[in-house]
């Protein structure tokens, strides 16, 4: 730009991309100007550097970064070339230009760098600043080259903020702004000092961006963006001295000048004084700083926009564009010279501009804006004038836009003429229907606003309404054809297509809000949408690899290229199942639906109102993930324009409809489907795949970028009205405009009205500021609702206050009147108090106000300080203090400062474990970590030996012949027992002694202690160590880096940790001591008292706390603050409390003289006693007394010295205590650095795992997948193996079975004279049946029939004669049983030979199937090899990453040979150097010195024990020669004495057993007659017993007869139950609907007592008194009702079924559950049994269930049974069959399900059910509960009228608690007042008028009798809380009853299978019901007593004992 010209020109980038930066080194006579450009495609970033003014290109510097850079800077030489890229790298490169190289190259930070500047004065520093940061940078050389090492600058006690501007200085200090407009300079990398103005005011009101010095040095400038430019005298810095505490030097500038409005962004000097400065609030200035000047000649020389332009818009028919920014300004351009006309700034940001169509404004002059605070400004422009203008115009909107009369020389350019506020936030879109009637608005408050449009010139507005809306929205359209349908589209994907209310205009004075609703409306949700390629399938996404697949990848592989094109699926659009939606930012209606556009998603979405779903989408090619900020459809929509965020304009042709047709989307999708599949080789998808959404492909596009690209994004598309240009403005501030060349118009051409005439209009003025902001159309209206609310209730209180000044008037009246009477006629007037307690009440509501006005504030404070309290003290470990010694002050100690380990620490460390637990778990330690399977793997073999057999060491039984001896054993037996036992006793001393001997023998297998544990240590120590280095080194098993991660930190902490627990320790002791030093001062102040004064030593000092330095953190305590009592607490405290009454007398209680009770603790008789012997003046001293006061004086000494001792030794052992935790503390410390050196080392370990770690998941699952496909093959490979086995010993079983019925026919045919002939029929062959076809003739088979007639002949040739035998018929003389054995054993051999031949076929199908499986593995093997390679080259490649990690080792100069830095002087000699622990290796050279030591031992040991062994052998002999000459002496001697050598024990034996027979025999003999007499009495005793039961079986048998009575009663209307259930287990439903019925029963009995009791009464009345009439209660209740509680109308009455209702006989295709079918299924499958036999299982199954059912037996033996049977008769092994556990669980399971469906049937629950269905009938008959009783109660009664054919139906109990359970509930409760309002007239009337036709009486009767059941309802409190705890207590005892019942019945089998097997045989409908009845109710006889109360309901008494059986039941309940 030429600035006196303001002639500008362009040139375009050379990449395409943005200018990051520009900077121009100007000292070279050769200018240089260095433009940075940036990414662009595929165009890498540049810096070029130009020659000026030439623009020849100098030098092009390339890969300095990534995307773009940010800053640029020469060196002060201009050798030099520094750059800063933006992100992701924000790289720093210091180029050398001239050579066009890259010289150093680092990461600057990892936040925005805004500065970068090389020092002028110390050659290779240079200084960046940035977001939060500032970093110092050097140059250094070093021996491995040139470096550039940078230094973070530490703040300090300085606030963090962002660095704008920094110079560095010439002593290398460097000078920086910061945010709040301050001097820092750094020294060091720290803040030294802060400069500001006098009085601690900021140097600047802005952050400084800019520095300069003075040549001379003394002079800094500073220019800040608060537009001041200020200079400062810098040797009052230099010389200053600030304290640490408070860096802070005080200077006012020497001299300043101001640009008044500009925000300097940066300065650039023109020449002279003048300089260019960069403003930021739009526009550049030339800046006059010659400071000298009284006023300066700042003049600006270009004007923008300050930040985006927001919208703009070209008027038709004149040659000016409007623009709207959001820095509140609104410019006008001309279009043909392209300059600013005329500038207007509003006091808010513009947000939205709208330019009516010209049928709305005729005379296209008017345009609306919409502002930030809600206004909406109407504008009238006046082209003609701003054409006519010579100069800017430049105008600041404050309280008028009009500053010029139209009769002006200068007038107006733009007027306002209307000013509307309908919201109360930004504006987003103003919008005017189709129709030309409506205008809306929509804002960031949530909320639409409605106008009515007024056409006319100019058009006017009529406020509708405001309409809240679900969302912020953001944009809006209108539906075409229709005047009210809007479509509104908001955040999170939300769109709606509301319809809008039809209103018509209101007075404003007629309505109190301008609030409607919508009418409809219609929602989509639209989720965020993302596009990629499809990636090619993983492993797991295809199918299994078959052998076609197999040989197709072995063809594809064998003809592959060698060069393959990269895999680029096709675009798919993917739905984000974690986030919401995005701001949909555009939407137009078209044929299909709705085309929208969302946020972050760069398509075209397709949608329908009503359907979230993606119907179709465009993406926009090369701009997937960019934001579309504008659109506009072009040539009949055939093109579209799009803005997009990242700066470009893209021109995109829609498709065509065969483009867009069905058919060719199918087609592209298959065209991708097959490509994919020729990808894949011949392998299948696993899934199959449905087509996707269609995709719109735009093939024709075309885009420019123009804007910035990262603040450029597009916001307004706008076209001239000639449509000849084209315009678009964007948020970096810039507007372009185009020249349009295409073939045909982009817009249809516009043909303009003639303007007419501009009325003239009223002009609008700006409302004041000075008034507050501008309220919206409902707020203004609400507050005036408001302001009369308030001027109402005013009045009101002005009336009101009023009257109470009369009445207080009127009241001081009468109170002098009433003092001026005498006091004997004076009134007591007492105020009432209850204005008092109004009052009272105010207070109290008051102070409950304050609180909750409060209550916040309180909140906020409390969640503060626990917020600093939970940040700063509680995450520390021990909060930091001083801990001073005692003796000296200056010795002092701190804790480690550190942070505790939180609780996400610890959940990484479970979570660590965790995932090492489950790769254990999984095996990927041993099978997929193990890289090299080639290597031998040494296993530990550890032979084992099986344990003993452990002996018992209890004492030996007795004899069996011993046992029973009769008592008064005979002197013999005696004496052979006594030996007896002896003998027994001495034999098992003698094996306890053997076993503890044998127990004592080492094992010779066992290793010595502590071996194992050495060979595991010295195999994984010992041995060749590979280095990490090495290509085949592997990481050791359970090497975690993560867990050694956390554990070094936890070691950090713990160790820390000790430590401030000692500090803190010796704190507490410190106090303590503090005590205890001031209780030795009282004890010795006490001493010094009886010691004479020259002996009295000075006390210990003590010790001084510093509250401040050793305990800081009671700072932080919270000490409540002290209440002070209000006036009228303390009038209340004042008032005198009373005291115990007086009315009674009181008892005297006599007070002790002393106390009760004195602790010896505090007793001390010190003073008191040396009181006693203290010498006195008058009085002389007794030698004793002078004795006791000398020896009291020495203890006391002694006590003083020790005390002082004691002191002097705790003070010195404290400060000894300290000084050693110092040394502790710098061990500690060494500890913890070393420590986080490691820790560091591992972090860096862990960065480069971490990008590994994804793949190598991915290699390591796969191969785990590969390696459990060999596994399972493997598994079916054993299976198949096991099973043959299975198979050979069912052969080897058979054939066992075969030989045995060979050696039973020989013993069967032994010695008889027809043997031959039934050996030939016994050896007869079997031959399977063959397969014939259908044309072998018969022929063949009749030759091969008579072929084996001959062969049997020619078998029969030792018969009788030559007469042949018939085989099928027995021959004369023979056995027939022998003849039919025969036939059976061969039957039987032929059926084993069969199931053999079987067993083999079944064997070759397994051999099969192994080599099948063989070959998949194989196969499979190959592929996991090769998995475990890749993931063995990539664990290579992982660990020769880790191998670059530097590791941190400590050595000594002793560990340091000269032979490693032989030749060296720098540290690289120890490159080629192996560094390991100097304990591994002492502990090594120290092992060889042991192995030395135990080989000579050993040696050693070995020459003894062979020494011994050689002795121990001789002994031996000599020992069994002993043992040998010992036998045959006792030979000799048993010979001698027996006669012949006998065993002594066994002899012994036989003798005392004849003994003890003897014994028992004649002991038996004399108890003969004794046994007789008892058998005598026995038997009577018997037959007494036999009289009783006859007796008690004939009263039972008459009990049981009426039981089977009452049950045949009841039979039909319950099923029976089983012998193990107990009744009363009912549900919650039937438990309420017996309570309402039992109540009833109560209600009844209840009367029916009073009715007697009458009765009893009357009787015992004289004859001649009158009687009182009985009172008419209801009928008896029916006596079956109290016999179950479980009870069903008649109606509905099941008939009884047999005892097992699954019966498969009777029909054979009985409809089962699926359940049961699946379980029988598998219940076959399990036993290897076709499912043909599937009847076959059920019948035999179901015919035993009953007898599990009665008891007879139990389910595991008729599971145990079936299984057995089938498992046998199938080819199993029932031998085997406990190894079958699925048959026998599988079968279990089918049993189970059969046995609960049967006693589901017996229960039967249609009772229920019919009993349910009433109720709910009733209570939708009766209409709502709201409605009175009375009012339902008759439709209720009515509808029973009808749905039953007798009146006897519905008067029962049943039927009555139905209806009650049906007119009560939650909703209407229950009362005796509501009761009472039914009159049966009424009710009566109402059942007549719902068509029941029933005489008056029975309707009435039914009517009373339904009203006394819904008063039996009502109970007291005392009555239901009795009833409650009763009912309770009865359940309870049920529960417990049948608990203890099934305990009976599972333990007490066999009574119960009698009464079970009686109980299932028995048949309804034949006469069994009384047996039945009798038999059930013996077993209800036969329960606990606990039933017993629950049995008595069930039976009712006669009606003669009416009274006492209610007073009964009345207990009872």
């Amino acid at each position: 730009m030429d600035v006196e010209t303001k002639q500008t020109w362009f040139r375009r980038s050379t990449t395409g991309g943005s200018i990051g930066h520009m900077t121009s080194y100007r000292t070279d006579p050769n200018y240089r100007l260095a433009i940075a450009e940036g990414r662009e495609g595929d165009r890498e970033p540049l810096i070029l550097l130009y020659f000026w003014p030439q623009m020849e290109i100098d030098a092009v510097l390339r890969d300095g970064t990534t995307n773009a850079y940010s800053i640029l800077d020469f060196s002060p030489d201009g050798e030099l070339l520094a750059s800063v890229g933006k992100e992701p790298d924000y790289n720093i490169t210091i180029w050398n230009w001239k050579r066009h190289k890259i010289m150093l190259r680092t990461s600057a930070f990892t936040f925005d760098v805004n500065a970068v500047m090389f020092s002028p004065y110390c050659p290779g520093q240079l200084t960046t600043a940035g977001a939060a940061h500032i970093k110092f940078w050097k140059m250094a050389r070093t021996f491995t080259g040139l470096k550039l090492k940078g230094e973070l600058g530490r703040f300090g006690k300085t606030e963090i903020c962002d660095v704008l501007g920094v110079y560095p200085m010439p002593d290398e200090k460097v000078l920086s702004g910061c945010e709040w407009g301050n001097v820092l300079v750094w020294e060091a990398g720290l803040v030294k000092v802060e400069v500001t103005q006098r009085g601690r005011k900021t140097c600047h009101n802005g952050p400084i961006i800019q520095f300069m010095l003075s040549p001379e040095g003394a002079e800094v400038t500073t220019i800040a963006r608060d537009g001041c430019i200020r200079a400062w005298y810098w040797d009052t810095v230099e010389q200053s001295d600030p304290p640490e505490d408070d860096p802070f030097v005080e200077l006012n500038p020497v001299a300043e000048t101001c640009v008044p409005g500009c925000q300097i962004m940066c300065l650039k000097q023109q020449k002279g004084f003048y300089w260019y400065a960069q403003d930021g609030n739009g526009g550049v200035w030339c800046v006059d700083t010659e400071i000298d000047k009284i006023e300066c000649a700042h003049r600006k020389v270009y004007t923008s926009h300050a930040g985006g332009v927001v919208a703009m818009a070209p008027l038709r028919g004149h040659p000016v564009l409007v623009t709207a920014g959001e820095d509140g300004a609104l410019h006008a351009y001309s279009t043909e010279s392209h300059t600013l006309l005329a500038r207007y700034v509003f006091l808010k940001p513009v947000t939205c501009m709208f330019y009516p169509p010209v049928d709305v404004d005729p005379t296209s002059r008017i345009i609306m804006l919409g502002f930030e605070d809600g206004i909406m400004r109407t504008l009238l422009m006046h082209p003609e004038r701003l054409e006519s203008v010579t100069s800017q115009i430049n105008i600041n909107v404050h309280s008028s836009l009009t500053i010029h009369s139209d009769t002006s020389l200068h007038p107006d350019v733009i007027d306002l003429i209307s000013l509307l506020k309908p919201h109360s936030k930004a504006i987003n879109q103003i919008s005017i229907n189709n129709q030309r009637t409506l205008l809306v608005t929509c804002s960031k408050d949530e909320t639409i606003f409605m106008y009515k449009l007024n056409l006319g010139t100019p058009f006017t507005l009529e406020r509708l309404g405001l309409i809240n809306t679900p969302n912020n929205i953001v944009y809006m359209t209108w539906k075409p054809e229709e005047e009210y349908v809007l479509l509104l589209c908001g955040q999170v994907g939300f769109i709606m297509e509301a319809v809008l209310p039809q209103v018509e205009v209101r007075k404003y004075t007629e309505i109190t809000t301008f609030k409607l609703d919508f009418v409809s409306y219609k929602e989509i949700l639209v989720k965020k949408q993302y596009m990629r390629h499809r990636p090619f399938p993983e492993e797991e996404d295809l199918a299994s690899i078959d052998e076609e697949a197999l040989k197709a990848k072995e063809e594809a592989a064998a003809t592959k290229d060698d060069e393959e094109e990269e895999w680029i699926g096709e675009i798919q659009l993917m739905e984000s199942e974690s986030m919401l939606g995005t701001t949909i930012t555009w939407a137009e209606y078209c044929d299909e639906g709705i085309w929208v556009v969302q946020k972050g998603t760069g398509a075209l979405l397709l949608v329908k109102p009503g359907a979230n779903k993606i119907l179709k989408y465009g993406p926009i090619p090369g701009a997937w993930c960019d934001d579309i900020t504008a659109l506009q459809f072009v040539c009949d929509n055939r093109y579209l324009i799009i803005g997009t965020n990242t700066g470009y304009v893209r021109v995109l042709r829609m498709p065509t409809e065969e483009e867009d047709s069905e058919e060719h989307h199918y087609m592209k999708w298959i065209t991708a489907m097959q490509r994919l599949l020729k990808e894949l080789k011949g392998r299948r998808l696993a899934k199959e795949e449905q087509q996707p959404t269609p995709r719109i492909d735009f093939i024709d596009h075309y885009y420019l970028p123009m804007h910035d690209r990262y603040t450029g994004a597009i916001t307004c598309l706008a076209f001239s009205s000639d449509g000849k240009r084209f315009y678009t403005c964007g948020a970096d501030g810039n507007i372009f405009s185009y020249i349009i060349n295409f073939s045909e118009p982009l817009l249809p051409e516009l043909e303009l009205p003639p303007v007419p005439e501009m009325p003239k209009t009223e002009k609008v003025k700006e409302p004041s500021t000075i008034d507050g902001e501008l309220m919206s159309h409902e707020q203004l209206k609400q507050k005036e609702e408001y302001d009369k609310m308030m001027a109402i209730a005013n009045a009101h209180k002005k009336r009101v206050r009023g009257q109470l000044a009369e009445l207080a008037f009127e009241y001081s009246k009468l109170i002098k009147s009433n003092k001026l009477l005498p006091v004997s006629q004076q009134i007591d007037v007492t105020l009432d108090p209850r204005p008092l307690v109004v009052q009272e009440n105010e207070l109290e509501a008051a102070k409950a106000l304050t609180i909750r006005k409060l209550a916040h504030q309180l909140e906020a404070s409390d969640l503060g300080y626990k917020k600093m309290h939970s940040r700063n003290i509680i995450q520390l470990d021990v909060f930091p203090f001083i801990l001073k010694a005692i003796r000296d002050p200056e010795v002092i100690i701190r804790p480690l400062r550190q942070k505790n380990l939180s609780g996400d620490f610890y959940a990484q460390l479970d979570e660590v474990y965790k995932m090492m637990a489950e790769a254990a778990l999984r095996g990927r330690n041993q099978n997929v970590l193990e890289l090299d399977d080639s290597k031998p793997m040494r296993t530990e073999s550890v032979s084992r030996r099986a344990p003993p057999r452990r002996m018992s060491m209890a004492k030996p039984r007795l004899a069996s012949f011993l046992l029973g001896l009769p008592p008064k054993y005979p002197h013999p037996l005696k004496k052979a027992l006594r030996n007896y036992h002896q003998r027994l006793n001495r034999h098992h001393l003698q094996f306890i002694e053997w076993q503890t001997h044998l127990s004592r023998k080492p094992d010779p297998n066992a290793m010595p202690p502590g071996a194992e544990a050495a060979l595991k240590e010295a195999e994984a120590t010992i041995g060749n160590r590979v280095l990490k280095t090495h290509p085949d080194y592997v990481a050791p098993p359970g090497h975690n880096t993560q867990l050694r991660v956390c554990l070094l930190r936890k070691e950090i902490y713990d160790t820390k940790h000790a430590f401030n627990e000692k500090v803190v320790e010796l704190r507490n002791h410190k106090v303590h001591l503090v005590n205890y030093m001031t209780k030795i001062g009282e004890r010795l102040a006490e001493i010094r008292l009886e010691i004479p004064p020259k002996m009295v030593r000075p006390p210990p000092a003590i010790p001084t706390i510093d509250e401040e330095l050793e305990f800081p953190e009671k700072n932080l305590e919270v000490k409540p603050e002290v209440k002070l009592s209000t006036a009228r607490e303390r009038t209340r405290s004042r008032a005198p409390s009373k005291g115990p009454s007086l009315t009674y007398p009181q008892p005297r209680i006599r007070q002790p003289r002393v106390a009760r009770f004195i602790p010896l603790a505090e007793t001390r008789p010190l003073a008191a006693s040396w009181e006693i012997f203290k010498p006195r003046q008058d009085m002389e001293s007794t030698p004793m007394e002078v004795e006791i006061r000398e020896r009291r004086i020495e203890r006391h000494l002694y006590e003083q010295d020790m005390l002082l001792a004691d002191a002097e030794a705790a003070v010195q052992k404290f400060d000894s205590r300290l000084r050693q935790l110092q040394r502790e503390r710098i061990r500690v410390q060494e500890k913890n650095q070393l420590l986080e050196l490691t820790l560091c080392q591992l972090h860096r370990e862990m960065n480069v795992l971490n990008r590994f770690e994804a793949h190598e998941d991915r290699l390591a699952e796969r191969v785990y997948v590969k390696l459990m496909q060999v596994r399972a093959v493997q598994e079916m490979i054993k299976d198949c193996e096991l099973r043959i086995e299975e198979h050979f010993a069912e052969k080897e079983n058979l054939d066992a079975l075969c030989q045995e019925l060979q050696r039973q026919f020989k013993k069967l045919v032994a010695d008889n004279k027809f043997a031959d002939f039934l050996r030939r029929i016994f050896k007869k062959k079997y031959r399977p049946p063959r397969e014939r076809g259908e044309d072998e003739s018969e022929s063949e088979s009749e030759s091969s029939s008579s072929s084996e007639d001959e062969d049997e002949g020619s078998l029969d040739s030792r018969d009788i004669g030559p007469i042949r035998l018939d085989p099928n018929v027995c021959p004369e003389g023979c056995d027939p049983e022998i003849y039919e054995k025969t036939y059976e054993l061969r039957t039987t051999r032929h059926r084993h030979e069969q199931d053999m031949i079987e067993q083999d076929h079944l064997v070759d199908l397994l051999r099969k199937d192994i080599d099948a499986h063989n070959k998949v593995k194989r196969k499979l093997t190959v592929q996991l090899d090769k998995r475990k390679s890749e993931l063995r080259e990539f664990m290579l490649e992982k660990q020769s990453c880790l191998n670059v990690i530097d590791q941190v080792v400590i050595l000594r100069y002793d560990q340091i040979r000269a032979s490693a830095l032989r030749g060296c002087s720098t540290p690289e000699g120890l490159a080629n150097t192996v560094v390991f622990p100097e304990a591994v290796l002492m502990r090594l050279r120290n092992r060889v010195l042991e192995l030395q030591e135990e080989i000579r031992l050993q040696k050693l040991r070995q020459k003894i024990n062979r020494t011994h062994l050689f002795r121990m052998n001789i002994d031996m002999k000599a020992m069994e020669a002993q043992a040998e000459e010992m036998r045959a002496e006792m030979r000799e001697v048993l010979t001698h004495k027996l006669g012949k050598p006998r065993k002594v024990d066994k002899t012994l034996d036989d003798l005392l057993r004849q003994m003890a027979r003897r014994h028992k025999f004649n002991a038996s003999m004399g108890v003969i007659t004794q046994v007789l007499q008892q058998l005598r009495n026995w038997r009577d005793r018997h037959s007494n017993m036999e009289k009783n039961y006859l007796t008690a079986m004939n009263e039972y048998s008459t009990r049981l007869r009426e039981a089977a009575a009452l049950q045949c009663n009841v039979s039909t209307q319950k099923p029976p139950r089983g012998a193990g259930e107990m009744a009363g287990d009912y549900e919650p439903e039937v438990y309420r609907r017996d309570v309402v019925r039992l109540r009833i029963v109560r209600a009844q009995q209840l009367e029916q007592i009073q009715t007697l009791r009458a009765e009893v009464h009357s009787l015992r009345l004289k004859p001649l008194s009158p009687r009182p009439p009985l009172p008419s209660g209801a009928p008896p209740p029916d006596r079956r009702e109290h016999i179950y509680l479980f009870m069903a109308p008649r109606a509905m009455a099941t008939p009884r079924r047999k005892y097992f209702p699954i019966d498969i006989s009777t029909s054979s295709a009985t409809p089962y559950d699926v359940n049961i079918m699946m379980l029988l299924y598998d219940a076959l499958d399990s036993l290897h049994s076709s499912r043909d036999n599937s009847m076959q299982l059920m019948q035999e199954l179901t015919a035993v269930l009953p007898q599990v059912l009665s008891g007879a037996k139990s389910r595991f033996e008729v599971v145990d049974m079936m299984v057995k049977r089938w498992l046998s008769k199938h080819g199993g092994d029932p031998k085997q069959y406990k190894k079958q556990v699925r048959a026998y669980d599988a079968l279990a399971a089918l049993a189970d399900k059969l046995l609960r469906q049967h006693v589901e049937t017996l229960e039967g629950s249609s009772g229920l059910k019919v009993m349910s269905e009433l109720e709910d009938a009733l209570k939708e008959v009766s209409g709502e509960q709201l409605q009175p009783l009375r009012q339902r109660l008759g439709p209720a009664l009515a509808a029973l009228f009808h749905a039953s054919d007798d009146i006897a139906d519905i008067a029962t109990n049943e039927t009555m608690a139905s209806l009650v359970k049906a007119l009560t509930g939650d909703g209407q409760p229950l009362t005796a007042a509501s009761i009472d309002q039914i009159e049966i007239s009424e009710v009566v009337a109402d059942i007549k008028d719902c068509g029941v036709e029933a005489p008056d009486e029975q309707i009435e009767g039914v009517v009373e009798m339904a009203r006394d059941c819904l008063k039996a309802q009502l109970l007291s409190e005392d009555e239901a809380k009795s009833l409650e705890e009763e009912v309770e207590k009865a359940l309870k005892e049920s529960r417990a009853s049948s608990a203890s019942s099934r305990v009976s019945v599972t333990t007490d089998r066999s009574t119960h299978s009698r009464v079970g097997t009686r109980t299932s045989l028995s048949e309804p409908g034949s006469g069994d019901h009384s047996a039945s009845a009798a038999e059930s109710g013996h077993s209800l006889r036969s329960r606990a007593p606990s039933e017993s109360s629950k049995t008595s309901k069930r039976v009712t008494m006669p009606s003669g004992d009416a009274s006492e059986a209610g007073d009964s039941d009345h207990d009872q309940l």
